[in-house]
């Protein structure tokens, strides 16, 4: 509501629509929602958002190969380091192919929304939904390691 009042769309006409309690807790602890002109003030520049941002992906493929000689050491012994570079191999390759795809779907889904979007446009809200949470997971669990 905030957002139509600053746009002009609401106006004595009683057609105001009451707040939901969780509508109005969300806004009071991050604020109004900006509008569109803000928006643009407000966005990551590329060099800064790829350094946030590609943690994420740089992380998970760095503590791969620690964790499979991890895993691999009591079960195979000093064998398991000549099975860790063709394991490290797969774990390049999938990179690769995950790069590949990045690829293609920015192409496709140029507005943002991440995988959020290409999921609910493909697969529905509910399976966007459970993309979105897992994204939220992933992030967490980036941190705390």
């Amino acid at each position: 509501m905030a957002v139509r009042r600053a746009a002009g769309l609401l106006t004595g006409q009683g057609n105001e629509l009451p707040e939901t309690f969780g509508y109005s807790v969300k806004r009071r602890l991050l604020g109004p929602p900006l509008v569109t002109e803000q928006l643009k003030e407000e966005r990551l520049s590329k060099p800064l958002a790829l350094g946030v941002l590609s943690c994420d992906g740089i992380s998970s493929a760095n503590y791969g190969s620690e964790l499979i000689l991890h895993e691999l050491l009591p079960f195979f012994g000093l064998a398991s380091f000549t099975l860790l570079l063709p394991l490290t191999g797969v774990i390049l390759l999938g990179i690769f192919l995950v790069v590949l795809s990045y690829r293609e779907v920015v192409t496709v889904y140029t507005r943002a929304g991440g995988s959020y979007v290409v999921a609910r446009e493909n697969f529905g809200p509910r399976v966007a939904q459970v993309a979105a949470v897992a994204l939220m997971v992933d992030y967490v669990v980036t941190v705390a390691v």
